[in-house]
């Protein structure tokens, strides 16, 4: 009886692993697969780095002001000012954060993708690959974005 059982779980045609796969493909195919994002909201304002920091005050948190490279569009078009706030402890898969990187100058303000044993990996929202040669470490992350203000 074992055998037989085990034989109805693992051999064609009735191995359910290999249905499992097929309608994963299915599913992949025919809706395709998006990486999750947690986008917070972009308010428009008259003076928006000074509606940024008086946020930032209540929260207590940072103002950081969005180069326009082009790497978190349509999020953030460039111009923006992010509030951030500290929370490296409960960083989520999909959460736009501010690091410093070797490889620049300035923070950089990019979406985290996923976490291995080194830290945070991290993409812009306009790349199509993932910044596999560094890591957001809580060493170089500065803050999690909670809102952006835009001029009017």
């Amino acid at each position: 009886m074992r055998d037989l059982l085990k034989s109805a779980f693992t051999s064609w045609p009735h191995c359910l692993a290999t249905y499992v796969c097929l309608v994963g493909a299915g599913w992949l195919l025919a809706f395709g697969w998006k990486p999750g994002r947690v986008d917070f909201p972009v308010e428009v304002a008259a003076m928006p780095a000074n509606a940024a920091q008086a946020k930032a005050d209540e929260l207590g948190g940072k103002v950081w002001h969005v180069g326009f490279t082009g790497s978190m569009k349509p999020l953030l078009q460039g111009g923006e000012y992010v509030v951030t706030v500290y929370r490296y402890e409960t960083i989520r898969t999909g959460e736009v954060l501010v690091y410093t990187a070797t490889y620049h100058d300035k923070p950089i303000i990019h979406r985290a993708v996923e976490r291995d044993s080194h830290g945070w990996l991290m993409s812009g929202d306009s790349a199509r690959v993932s910044e596999s040669w560094a890591r957001v470490t809580e060493k170089n992350y500065l803050g999690t974005a909670i809102v952006a203000y835009k001029q009017k």
